[in-house]
């Protein structure tokens, strides 16, 4: 099974069905197939296995290069459009990209990348408009001018399933990124856990809020296997996207946290008509069981999924369903700080530093097996070994399993706290802290400390009206935690930074805030 299979399977039988609308704009299966087939052998055109990189916001083009650019045999690389031309510079270095493919509003990037880069070949520019081209100088030409390149033959290359469809790199929290490569069989895998574990519905119409910079992205490829409508956004917009779900009666979506506390703070959530929601997905980075409650108050003819996964795994290996949410609210609030059960088609472990399995309840090191764990990192064989030693790929993440198999994540395993000795994750503070009336988002670090080691420091963005002191906050935690664990240090700021899938940038935090020597 080839990704493209699930546009080609839609359109056969329903080619008039919308798969992707955009603002007024809509895409069919059937123009979806047959412009990505143009896309695919008009690249194939410009060398065999094109590499293509797309810098571009949320646009029914990136779509179709999704399909089209593994079609034709190629990899597309994914670029965050709110990287530097610098960071930008390295990727397409790194991941040897002949053709890129630019948004207009992104093209002034295009001289230093060109003087940057001698293997850029060929630069496509996308126009401010659905359908028109860009005109700008450093642009070679525009992108319905390259389908128009294309004889309508279609694509020759041959295409294995094991062949890498998407280079995504990693959001580069501890460093330098990685490119992942995403191959055919580890996103028909991956969508085939998301299907099951989430119960897609067919014809569903779901809201896509996220960068398409993201492997969220493979969340589209879960909508085309039930032959859904895609419901596309620029970027998130707060008022727009709960307009759109009043007005298009969106029945799914998914979002980071950090975006539900948005709109449950907004004063208008009140007036907009969301009962249409049958599903939300959320993940990306911990939610306090405080503001989950609220959410799934508001979306209460919703089932709420989390979804516990990673770029390395193609999307998600787990999820927490809604059944569980709903015991979790009733009676049983310890099942709403879980991440979930492992996917039908993924195998997941608690394993200690040599890889052996640890017992129930003890925290490790998350392991996860399954044919979504990524084909490795491009060009770099010593951390592809070294994340996938035996078959199992280490998430980084530190969690336990519960008698049940449930999955809690406990912390990240680079942002874990040793502090006097003792292992302090930050995902326990956080949600405590959350809790607090006056806070609303707050992130947990670690500064070095002579004598302790490191310094639990709170990183808290206020509740508007509020203004809880320092003191308070301390002891707000210390009435619920143990001592060791509150924080010494709170910092008050505007907003936490945060990379495009919601995941807040702890090593900026550490870097902003550690003691001067």
């Amino acid at each position: 099974m080839l990704i493209g299979h699930f546009v080609e399977n839609a359109a056969r039988h329903e080619p008039e069905r919308v798969a992707v609308q955009f603002g007024t704009h809509r895409l069919t299966y059937g123009a979806l197939r047959d412009r990505s087939a143009l896309l695919a052998e008009a690249l194939e055109r410009t060398g065999p296995a094109p590499r293509v990189a797309l810098l571009a916001d949320n646009r029914p083009e990136a779509n179709e290069l999704h399909i089209g650019v593994p079609m034709a045999g190629g990899t597309l690389t994914f670029i965050n459009q709110r990287l530097g031309t610098e960071e930008i510079t390295y990727i397409l270095e790194h991941s040897e990209t002949t053709v890129l493919v630019v948004g207009h509003n992104h093209a002034h990037h295009v001289p230093a990348l060109r003087a940057a880069v001698p293997g850029l070949r060929t630069v496509v520019g996308i126009g401010v408009e659905v359908g028109t081209d860009t005109d700008h100088p450093d642009v070679d030409l525009g992108y319905e001018a390259l389908l128009a390149t294309a004889t309508g033959e279609g694509p020759r290359a041959a295409v294995a399933p094991q062949d890498t469809a998407w280079i995504v790199y990693t959001s580069g929290t501890t460093g330098r990124p990685k490119g992942v490569m995403v191959s055919h069989r580890n996103l028909t895998a991956s969508v085939t856990n998301l299907v099951l574990g989430v119960g897609h519905e067919r014809h569903m119409r779901q809201a896509q809020p996220f960068p398409q910079s993201h492997i969220t992205s493979y969340s589209e490829l879960g909508c085309y296997a039930v032959a859904g409508t895609y419901h596309l956004m620029a970027s998130f917009d707060p008022a727009e996207y709960l307009h759109m779900i009043e007005r298009e009666r969106i029945t799914a979506t998914s979002m980071a946290p950090a975006m539900l506390g948005i709109l449950l703070a907004r004063e208008d959530l009140a007036d907009v008509d969301v009962s249409s929601v049958r599903r939300i997905s959320y993940g990306a980075s911990g939610i306090s069981p405080t503001l989950l409650r609220r959410a799934m108050a508001r979306f209460a003819n919703a089932g709420f999924y989390q979804g516990f996964g990673m770029t390395e795994l193609a999307g998600n290996a787990a999820w927490l369903d809604e059944e569980t949410h709903r015991l979790g609210v009733a009676d049983r609030p310890e099942l709403l700080t879980r991440a979930g059960r492992a996917a039908p088609f993924a195998g997941i472990r608690i394993v200690d530093e040599q890889g052996a399995d640890l017992p129930t309840g003890v925290a490790g090191e998350i392991a996860v097996r399954g044919d979504q764990v990524m084909e490795g990192y491009w060009r770099n064989p010593e951390a592809t070994r070294a994340a996938i030693p035996d078959g199992w790929l280490r998430t980084g993440d530190v969690g336990t399993l519960d008698a049940d198999g449930l999955l809690s994540v406990v912390d990240r395993k680079k942002d874990m706290i040793v502090t006097g000795g003792e292992n302090v994750y930050s995902l326990e503070v956080e949600n405590v802290l959350a809790a607090h009336p006056g806070v609303a988002d707050a992130a947990i670090i670690g500064l070095p400390d002579e004598v302790w080691g490191e310094n639990i420091c709170a990183v808290v963005v206020v509740a508007e009206g509020a203004e809880p002191t320092p003191e308070e906050l301390i002891a707000h935690v210390r009435a619920h935690l143990a001592s060791y664990k509150k924080p010494k240090v709170v910092r008050f700021v505007d907003a936490l930074p945060r990379n495009p899938s919601g995941k807040v940038l702890k090593r900026e935090l550490r870097e902003r805030f550690a003691p001067v020597p």
